[in-house]
């Protein structure tokens, strides 16, 4: 017996996957309606890109 299959993934991979399961939590979770909860998920993912990006930006200077 093997086990369970591996799977590798990037760094930014894993914040999409991550961006993009908590949105939809997040949409589901927040409004009632469904158009709000679309625009509300795309929004809460666009802000968790941006934000996940601008702090990946100020942290890489540091990595040097």
């Amino acid at each position: 017996m093997t086990g369970w299959p591996t799977v590798h993934v990037s760094h930014f991979q894993a914040m999409l996957l991550f961006a993009l399961i908590v949105s939809a939590a997040f949409g589901v979770l927040g409004r009632r309606r469904l158009q709000d909860r679309l625009k509300y998920a795309a929004w809460s993912f666009l802000l968790f890109l941006l934000v996940a990006v601008a702090i990946g930006w100020a942290m890489y200077p540091a990595s040097r």
